[in-house]
């Protein structure tokens, strides 16, 4: 929360003197009233994670002959919604308040005949999250803005899901979640294609997202890691990129 109210008072204090020609507000990039939408990819390193579907695995095959496939969680993808609070431009740069949801998830599975049965086991990770931050740029050319660097702060809602599947037949899903909402961060940059001039953009970025996660557990308090374990369920972001699509129309 401290965190929040700070980004909070950077945003009035900038607001605060912007003068009218200099600034348009509302939802939206390009100093426009909108929205975005685009696709988000972020990698990431999930070793606690990683090893408890590993032993997972070996519980399912002790002889390690049938289930050959190794699975590891690097890498998610999703969709992410939101909107600019301000976008103030002068001649030489702007800066940007923004709000967004990140929809973001991985999947995978393992299939075998264990002991005569069709055996399916599905693993998900989820982790949405809400994000607020600031950006500033430059423009390069008329039709092409350079976003010299992005901040923002993450709140993650983490879930892995685990489903167990004997000849087609669901044997229950074990879901696991942190004990608390997570914070991150993220920087980046990026660059803003004018496609038609204060209508419609497209805003690519690139960055590093930092997160970590101690622990997961379920409500039987099966923990990931398993307590004697020394690793984080998640333990570091990694690089993350968005192509977004913005339409504004001005006030």
């Amino acid at each position: 929360m401290k965190i929040i109210s700070k980004l909070v008072i950077v945003i009035i204090i900038v607001t605060t003197g912007i003068t009218v020609n200099a600034q348009s507000f509302g939802f939206g990039c390009l100093g426009l009233s909108g929205f975005y939408a685009g696709f988000s990819r972020q990698n990431y390193d999930n070793p606690g994670l990683n090893d408890y579907i590993s032993q997972r695995i070996n519980t399912l095959d002790p002889s390690k002959n049938i289930i050959t496939d190794k699975i590891e969680f690097t890498q998610g993808t999703g969709y992410r919604i939101g909107a600019n609070f301000f976008r103030a431009r002068w001649n030489k740069f702007f800066i940007t308040a923004k709000g967004y949801y990140q929809f973001l998830k991985e999947s995978d599975e393992i299939s075998a005949q264990l002991q005569n049965v069709d055996t399916r086991e599905k693993y998900q990770l989820t982790m949405n999250h809400w994000g607020v931050g600031i950006d500033f740029g430059v423009p390069l050319f008329w039709i092409l803005d350079w976003k010299i660097a992005e901040a923002n702060v993450t709140f993650y809602n983490t879930e892995f899901s685990q489903e167990t599947l004997l000849n087609s037949v669901s044997q229950g899903e074990i879901k696991f979640k942190p004990d608390k909402n997570n914070i991150g961060y993220f920087i980046g940059t990026g660059l803003i294609l004018h496609l038609v001039p204060d209508y419609i953009s497209v805003e690519g970025t690139a960055g590093y997202s930092i997160i970590q996660i101690d622990k997961l557990s379920n409500d039987s308090g099966i923990t990931i890691p398993t307590t004697s374990s020394s690793k984080n369920a998640v333990d570091k972001g990694s690089l993350s990129i968005t192509l977004q699509l913005n339409v504004g129309f001005p006030l």
